[in-house]
């Protein structure tokens, strides 16, 4: 008897532990704790290494993975719906601090502008994520900040870049804080 009972023991405590961690890692859905660390790998331009993923940067698999998208199964509009969804629920929190970077507490948005990074400026906007938030620490919308960069790069090689980001911008919906 006292077997048995060890033997039910045993394969209770297996079970139960193996339910603990057989837990999918993007419950609950949708995730913010893969948000975490975006800046860094967006600063830093973090390739994914997994040879079995699409994707050519982790910050994009973070950002799929917190909207819990399934990319064989999801539409192209589920996607963008369930990223914007997911994006604009978190985007206080979706802010960097950085030395390389020129706003205290600005928005990621803004920091891949200062970072001059391409790919993730044209994923916001595939992603229909918001431009128009308002950071605590500048009172400038996305348009507002690169404005500010264009004046201060008049004449010299970034201001081509940061015009065709504010074109880009600008036609997804992106606004000036006196426009909102």
């Amino acid at each position: 008897m006292k077997k048995h009972f060890l033997y039910f023991l045993f394969l209770f405590s297996t079970s139960f532990a193996f339910a603990q961690t057989a837990e999918p890692e993007t419950s609950p859905c949708p995730n913010p704790k893969k948000l975490r660390g975006l800046c860094g790998f967006v600063g830093d331009r973090t390739p994914d290494d997994d040879s079995q993923g699409n994707f050519k940067y982790i910050y994009q698999r973070k950002i799929y993975e917190a909207a819990c998208v399934d990319p064989t199964k999801d539409s192209e509009e589920e996607i963008r719906s369930k990223i914007a969804n997911v994006w604009n629920a978190n985007e206080a929190t979706l802010i960097c601090s950085n030395t390389q970077f020129d706003t205290t507490k600005g928005s990621l948005i803004k920091y891949a502008i200062s970072m001059q990074f391409d790919m993730f400026i044209y994923d916001v906007v595939d992603w229909k994520v918001n431009f128009n938030k308002i950071d605590e620490t500048d009172g400038k919308t996305v348009l507002d900040y690169l404005d500010d960069k264009i004046k201060q790069n008049k004449g010299n090689a970034v201001e081509k870049g940061l015009r065709e980001y504010y074109l880009l911008l600008k036609k997804a919906g992106a606004k000036h804080k006196s426009e909102l």
